[in-house]
C-alpha cells in the first residue's frame, strides 16, 4: 500500500467517523428530546444512586468530564474514555454525603488486547441505621435498619479510529431495605472525539437508559382470609403490588480544550451542556490548570434551567438559576501525582458546597496505575 492510499485511507476513515459522531447525536438529541421532562416531573423518578457523582476529578469539573476522561475514572462519566487506557488502573473513593450517608466507590480497569478495554465497578450509597418506629413505639421498637443501594457496571470501550473512542457499560441497579428490594439494568453508551486542533476533544454521553423498576419482598406479603371465606378456612398469602419508577436518565454534550500550554504548566477549559428528563437542563463550564502533570487544581459552575407555570393564568415561564435543588452550583478540587517507573500513585479531592441546610458534600478518591 502507498502512503497516498494509507492517506486517503485514514481520511475516509475520519470523514466516516465524523458522520457516525453526527448520527448518534441527531439520535441520542430525538430521544432525548422525546422523554424530557420538566420541573413537574421532579422527583418522580427512582435509582438516585446512578446519579450520584464519583471520581473526585470529575466531581470537581462536572459533566464536561466526559470529553477527556480516561482510565478508571471513565466507567462512570464516559465508558468511551476507557479505550485512552494503558496498562491496568485501579480507583478507589470515598465520598462524605449530606445528611451523614456515605459513598463508596471502587473501579479497575484493564487493556484487553485487540477486544478493547474492559471495567468494571462498583459503588454503594449507605444511608446509615434507620430506627423502627411505630404509633404503638414512638421512640422505637429496638430494630435498626440499614437500607443499602448498590451499583455494580462491566464497561466496555474500542477505538475505532486514532480520534474516536466507543464504550458502553451495564450497571445492575438493587436498591435494599426491611426484606423489600427493587432491581434494574441501566445501560450508558459514549463516544469521544478527538479533533486534533488544539487539544479539542467532544462527547456525547446518554446514561441510565433502563426498565422501569419496582419493590417486591417478604414485607409486602401477609396472611389473610379472602372475603367470604368459610370458618376454620386456611389463610393466603396476599401480595402487596407497588408503583413503578424510571430510571434517571439524561443526555451530555461536552467538550474540553487546551486553553494554554508554556514549559510544564497548562490550562484546559471545558464545557457542556446536559439534557435531564426529570428536571431541568444544565449547563457546565470548567477549568483544570495542570503543573508537570504532578499537581492539578479544578474548580467548575454549573446553572439549572427552570419552568414554572403560573397556576392562574397557565402562562409558562423560564429561569436560569446557580445550582439545582441541592448544589450551589461550584465545586474545586485538586490532585497530586507521584510516578515510580510503570507505577504511578495519585491522589484526588474534591468539595461541592451544599444549599440551606444541607451538608458540603467532600470526596477524596486514590488511583494507582501500573
Amino acid at each position: 500500500m502507498t502512503v497516498h492510499q494509507s492517506l486517503k485511507g485514514d481520511r475516509a476513515m475520519n470523514r466516516l467517523a465524523i458522520r457516525a459522531l453526527g448520527l448518534t447525536a441527531l439520535v441520542a438529541l430525538a430521544v432525548s428530546s422525546a422523554w424530557a421532562g420538566s420541573d413537574g416531573r421532579k422527583g418522580t423518578n427512582g435509582a438516585v444512586e446512578l446519579q450520584i457523582p464519583v471520581g473526585a476529578r470529575g466531581s470537581a469539573l462536572g459533566a464536561p468530564t466526559a470529553s477527556d476522561v480516561k482510565g478508571a475514572e471513565a466507567t462512570f462519566w464516559n465508558p468511551a474514555g476507557l479505550a485512552e487506557l494503558e496498562g491496568t488502573e485501579a480507583l478507589f473513593s470515598h465520598t462524605s454525603y449530606f445528611a451523614n450517608m456515605k459513598v463508596n466507590y471502587a473501579a479497575a480497569a484493564v487493556k484487553a488486547g485487540g477486544l478493547g478495554s474492559l471495567g468494571f465497578a462498583a459503588k454503594v450509597l449507605s444511608v446509615g441505621d434507620v430506627i423502627v418506629t411505630t404509633e404503638q413505639a414512638p421512640d422505637g421498637t429496638g430494630e435498626i435498619l440499614q437500607p443499602t443501594f448498590s451499583v455494580l457496571g462491566v464497561s466496555w470501550a474500542k477505538a475505532f479510529t486514532d480520534r474516536v473512542n466507543f464504550g458502553m457499560t451495564a450497571n445492575f441497579v438493587n436498591e435494599n431495605v426491611a426484606s423489600v428490594s427493587a432491581n434494574g439494568l441501566a445501560f450508558d453508551f459514549g463516544v469521544q472525539y478527538k479533533t486534533g486542533w488544539k487539544g479539542m476533544n467532544l462527547a456525547m454521553t446518554m446514561k441510565n437508559f433502563g426498565n422501569s423498576m419496582s419493590f417486591g419482598g417478604q414485607n409486602l406479603e401477609f396472611g389473610a382470609l379472602p372475603p367470604g371465606s368459610e370458618p376454620g378456612a386456611a389463610n393466603r398469602v396476599v401480595r402487596l403490588t407497588t408503583s413503578s419508577f424510571e430510571m434517571p436518565s439524561y443526555f451530555t454534550l461536552s467538550t474540553s480544550y487546551d486553553a494554554w500550554r508554556q514549559g510544564n504548566t497548562a490550562l484546559k477549559v471545558l464545557g457542556s451542556f446536559q439534557n435531564n428528563n426529570f428536571s431541568g437542563d444544565n449547563f457546565t463550564a470548567g477549568a483544570e490548570w495542570m503543573y508537570k502533570e504532578q499537581f492539578a487544581l479544578r474548580g467548575s459552575w454549573f446553572g439549572t434551567m427552570s419552568n414554572s407555570t403560573d397556576t392562574i393564568t397557565g402562562d409558562e415561564s423560564s429561569s436560569f438559576d446557580s445550582g439545582d435543588d441541592l448544589y450551589q452550583g461550584f465545586a474545586l478540587g485538586g490532585s497530586a501525582n507521584v510516578k515510580s517507573g510503570n507505577t504511578a500513585l495519585g491522589l484526588d479531592f474534591s468539595w461541592r458546597p451544599a444549599k440551606e441546610f444541607f451538608d458540603d458534600v467532600y470526596e477524596v478518591a486514590v488511583r494507582l496505575k501500573f
